[in-house]
């Protein structure tokens, strides 16, 4: 799980350097990809998603009876609660592009995400802090309820119609 961790914290920072280092002002031209290319911008943040869903099959597992370390969940949630940090900053309004009308929409992102940005935030903000909670407990009913709190949120998220 020292992989993923790894992956989380690499993301974060590269993504405080882009803003840290960016230009006042939104140009065309490389670095601006939500601008230029939001079709990449869309496909990283699915590949993001697919991962972190990945990395939480063993949370998820535990909360049916599947063994586990409980340091493996709490290295677990910390991943989680970084990627969960970054969530928001892979919706720019320019990948707003969802197309009922279409066989394969460009994406599953739907467009309530840009009509109640502030709920879009909360919920990124929701289950950030909720994984954090996760890194602390240490009995497994905690670890249970946490991870069950956990799920529970990226559900809400995804409910969002």
């Amino acid at each position: 799980m020292k992989a993923s961790y790894v992956f989380g914290t690499v993301l974060i920072a590269a993504l405080a350097g882009a803003v840290w280092g960016a230009d006042p002002a939104p140009k065309d031209g490389p670095g601006w990809t939500g601008l230029t290319e939001p079709e990449e911008l869309i496909e990283a943040r699915e590949a993001l998603m697919v991962e972190m869903e990945r990395i939480m099959r063993p949370l998820d597992s535990y909360t049916i009876g599947e063994p586990a370390s409980p340091d493996e969940l709490r290295s677990i949630a910390q991943t989680v609660s970084q990627m969960m940090l970054a969530i928001p900053h892979l919706f720019p309004p320019t990948t707003n592009l969802y197309d009922p009308n279409v066989p394969i929409p460009k994406t599953l992102a739907l467009p309530a995400i840009w009509k109640n940005w502030d709920a879009f935030e909360k919920m990124a903000e929701a289950s950030h802090e909720q994984a954090e909670k996760i890194t602390t407990m240490t009995t497994p009913d905690q670890l249970k309820a946490g991870a069950l709190a956990l799920r529970a949120t990226c559900d809400a998220c995804h409910a969002v119609n």
